[in-house]
């Protein structure tokens, strides 16, 4: 194999004492294992290595072999590599260490010495499913190693990587991560940031695919134990069934002991013969001798549960519920019930035993003001969520009662059969306990439920409404903050519920495709997406339920909870501000889609208006639409208090909000408005934000600037006085003096200290990208926070 030379470049900021950079040779034996190896290594073009602390440039040979990715553009990355990572082995079915060498002017880098095998996790604790990743069943390590080295050497998740001899597809880490996080490769850091566990680092640095194979076996069921099985040769449909009869493994197809053998065999770990047969190799009956098997007698079926646990039987109506569920009609938002005593369930039998007769409007208020403290706006977001779980039934006018169905649930002891019929009108509820076999974090669980199961977005608070509910009846319990265990009665439910998988994996691993699903990342979508889909939806006039679901989006995305009605009698879009005490309010949102982009006076229907605010004791009502041009609709929308929010006007608010977030009571001054409603009523606070933004940008890196280019009478520090007299000559409505103070307080404060006082004088105390990394690290610590 021709030598693949590295051309040294310094970075562009160079230390004085930094060594001249010599050149780098990737040197082997000529083996195809080594001509896959340097393909690895020369993952993009323009990579940069750092060995013995320098950077070089990777350039691919004309004899390696094609990248299994190339990269579209051009990334410059802090470390791809590690010295030590820069040995690699020529033939992937060795675990020698010594095939691969580099070599600088003058010498050889030290060779690794062998790495020590993962010990497995229990049993229970192991994933049922393998991961896969796109390229077939011989490049599933070689796609993986490249996957994880483009994450470490930080090309973003969202970066189209080109598959080799893919028909040129491509994938993103974003559309990957998820599948490999639960076989212990990665960790999931935020909405959509990954890192490599330390098993993953180690792997890349020690090129011992025997050791990915730890990795994979302590972490997923059925790896090192299907090789012990296969000792003496065995069909993958004979070792399907001995998945189940032996080891619990309930897989209904092929494709889960598919992925396994072809990890397997990707490795050169396992044969398939022309019986059809796989048995081990010599190298992966040595394998085998590193690794702790799983002991038949110690598992079992994940619907095996001991013969103690059995959930109480349901009653016959929510048995019928459960016979005639329609997994696919389901929704996905249960929205907001009240906690009784910090239960969600007592809080459903009390309404439900409260409703049994049927109550007013009225009484219901009263009711849930002198058992629950709630203001009539919370009542009745309470109330709404009760009707979509079919627990209570408009009866008259004014009047309620809880469903037939509902007084079932009250007649035994146990809330159960309430967890029963929510299973039956809300998705990803019951799954939820599935899920829990693979991960254990509310934020993890969210990414399955949007993933597997059609939830609309990776919504962490609705993980926390189910994950409480079910703790709250002992299926589950919180072993540690923010982390949950299926017990053997959540696993006694589990079973007889009638459970869909809406977005299975399991494919063969031949059709796996780079975008699969259509991911690009796994977070909601963001302000533009949202504006792009409020403009064609408004127009979509033979599909209103598009222009109420974008519409709910969209408050959604301004922070609001909000439930799409929809339907005969009711809202369209009901919003509510989660705030403490008086401070809550509720808005119902009338969506006017109109092909022409403008809704006329007869499409609008003001009385029902008020009637939907009154039944739903909402603080505001307001109409939304492409457009609401004509003084007299205006007028008689200002008579009946209801406010006209255009779309322009919407899509203005939300790229305000994009970029300087408003609060939820700043928007309330926007949705009390009568009449037509315009952004500019909250803009000058936005631009008060904005401003403080900016102000305190230039304020740290002025603090920067004159610490770089200290003098003996400033010290390299400054007071907000000097800091008034630079910065009021650089625009024509320079900041106050309170306002830099105000900066400053933020940026020394205990949280922040990007700064320090000295008397009267601030000085910085790190480069201001540092203090830019660690507010991001804490706005990603508030988003998995909902995890917890």
């Amino acid at each position: 194999m021709s030598a693949v030379r590295n051309r040294p470049r310094p970075p562009a900021r160079t230390p004085p004492q930094r060594a001249a950079a010599g050149a780098l040779t990737v040197v082997g034996d000529g083996s195809p294992g080594a001509r896959s190896h340097a393909a690895a290594l020369e993952l993009t073009a323009a990579h940069w290595l750092r060995a013995d602390g320098e950077r070089y440039r990777c350039r691919p040979g004309a004899e390696t072999g094609a990248s299994p990715f190339s990269c579209k553009r051009r990334v410059t990355v802090h470390t791809i590599l590690p010295a030590v990572s820069l040995v690699y082995r020529a033939d992937a079915r060795r675990s020698s260490l010594s095939g691969h060498s580099v070599q600088r002017a003058g010498g050889t880098m030290s060779s690794i010495a062998e790495i020590a095998y993962e010990p497995a996790r229990p049993w229970s604790n192991r994933s049922f499913s393998m991961p896969a990743v796109p390229g077939g069943n011989s490049g599933q390590i070689k796609v993986l190693r490249c996957l994880l080295y483009s994450l470490r050497s930080g090309v973003h998740v969202d970066e189209p990587l080109q598959i080799a001899d893919g028909g040129g597809a491509t994938v993103t880490f974003s559309s990957m991560g998820q599948r490999l996080q639960p076989a212990g490769l990665v960790t999931r850091t935020g909405k959509n940031s990954w890192l490599l566990t330390r098993q993953a680092e180690a792997w890349l640095d020690s090129e011992d695919d025997g050791y990915l194979l730890s990795i994979l076996h302590a972490n997923v069921r059925f790896v090192g134990e299907l090789l012990h099985e296969a000792r003496d040769g065995m069909t993958q449909s004979d070792l399907l069934c001995l998945a189940s009869n032996k080891y619990g493994c309930s897989w209904d197809s092929l494709d889960q002991i598919r992925r396994r053998t072809a990890w397997l065999r990707a490795g050169g770990f396992l044969d398939l013969d022309f019986r059809h047969q796989v048995t081990p190799t010599s190298t992966g009956l040595k394998l085998l001798d590193k690794l702790e098997l799983a002991q038949p007698g110690a598992t079992r079926k994940r619907d095996s549960v001991s013969v103690a646990v059995i959930a109480p039987p349901p009653t016959g109506l929510v048995q019928s519920a459960l016979a005639s569920i329609d997994t696919k009609q389901r929704k996905a938002k249960i929205g907001y019930i009240p906690r009784s005593e910090g239960n969600a369930l007592y809080s459903l039998r009390k309404f439900s035993i409260a409703l049994k007769d049927g109550i007013t409007r009225e009484e219901i208020d009263r009711f849930a003001s002198a058992e629950f403290g709630l203001r009539p706006s919370s009542t009745a977001s309470a109330l709404s969520a009760f009707k979509s779980a079919g627990l209570v039934e408009q009866v008259g006018f004014n009047k309620y009662k809880s469903t037939e169905l509902a007084v079932s649930c009250t007649e035994g002891e146990s809330n159960i059969d309430f967890l029963r019929a929510l299973h039956t009108r809300f998705r990803f509820f019951g799954e939820v306990l599935e899920a829990l076999e693979e991960v254990d974090t509310p934020r993890d669980l969210a990414v399955i439920g949007k993933l597997r199961y059609g939830m609309p977005r990776e919504d962490i608070a609705e993980v926390r409404t189910r994950l409480q509910m079910m703790r709250e009846c002992g299926l589950i319990e919180e072993v540690s903050w923010g982390h949950y265990r299926l017990l053997d009665l959540g696993r006694a439910l589990l079973a007889e519920l009638p459970c869909e998988m809406l977005n299975d994996e399991s494919v063969e691993l031949e059709s796996l495709t780079s975008d699969e699903g259509g991911t690009q990342g796994s977070g909601a979508p963001g302000y533009e997406e949202i504006c792009a889909e409020l403009h064609a939806a408004s127009r979509a006039s033979t599909a209103p339920e598009r222009f109420e679901a974008a519409v709910a989006q969209a408050f959604d995305y301004l922070g609001f909870d909000a439930q799409l009605l929809g339907g005969s009698g009711q809202t369209d879009v009901l919003v509510a501000a989660n705030l403490a005490g008086d401070k809550r309010f509720t808005v119902i949102i009338d969506a006017k889609s109109s092909a022409s982009g403008k809704v006329g006076e007869q499409q609008i229907n003001f009385d029902t208006i008020k009637e939907h605010k009154a039944a739903n004791s909402a603080d505001f009502a307001l109409a939304v639409g492409p457009s609401f041009p004509g003084q007299r609709l205006i007028a008689r929308a200002e008579a009946h208090g209801i406010g006209l929010f255009g779309v322009e006007e919407f899509v203005k608010l939300l790229k305000m909000h994009s970029e300087a977030p408003f609060t939820l009571t700043e928007l309330m001054d926007l949705l009390k408005i009568s009449g037509t409603v315009t952004s500019a009523i909250v803009e000058r606070k936005w631009a008060v934000e904005i401003r403080a933004f900016r102000l305190c940008e230039r304020v740290l890196h002025q603090l920067a600037t004159e610490a770089a280019n200290v003098d003996a009478f400033t010290t390299g520090a400054l007071s907000a006085h000097d800091l008034y007299l630079i910065l009021r000559t650089e625009s024509a409505d320079p900041p106050s003096p309170p306002e830099i103070e105000s900066v400053l307080s933020l940026l020394s404060s205990d949280l922040v200290h990007a700064v320090q006082k000295s008397g009267s004088q601030y000085f910085i105390l790190e480069d201001p990208q540092t203090t830019a990394r660690r507010l991001h690290r804490l706005a990603a610590s508030i988003i998995s926070g909902g995890s917890r």
